[in-house]
């Protein structure tokens, strides 16, 4: 009994499409450059939040001190607060270092639409 050829195998090598390689690669780097310009993006857009939320904690809340006498607990309750609405990253140690990077850059003058 002899064996029939592949059907499937001789379509795939008679299908060959001519520059596929060279629309596999363009393609490629087209997905990749936009996964590098959406992280980039999504980093200033993280930044810009991180920053604006330390604005708000500090000048609306401390009215512009570095520190409140209340400010271990406003900190303890926006932690608690953000946890369960938001879940991980907003720890109060991060939100004291989310503080803290306004309170050394508090002067950024370049607006998030810049």
């Amino acid at each position: 009994m002899t064996k029939k050829p592949d059907k499937n195998k001789a379509l795939i090598k008679s299908s060959k499409i001519t520059g596929y390689e060279t629309i596999l690669a363009e393609v490629a780097e087209l997905l990749e450059s936009a996964r590098r310009t959406s992280v980039r993006v999504t980093n200033t857009i993280m930044t810009a939040t991180y920053w604006e939320i330390s604005r708000r904690i500090v000048e609306f809340e401390q009215r512009g001190h570095g520190k409140a006498d209340y400010g271990k607990q406003l900190i303890e309750r926006l932690s608690n607060y953000l946890t369960a609405r938001f879940g991980r990253g907003f720890g109060q140690s991060n939100l004291f270092q989310i503080r803290a990077f306004y309170l050394t850059y508090s002067k950024i003058v370049q607006t998030m639409s810049g």
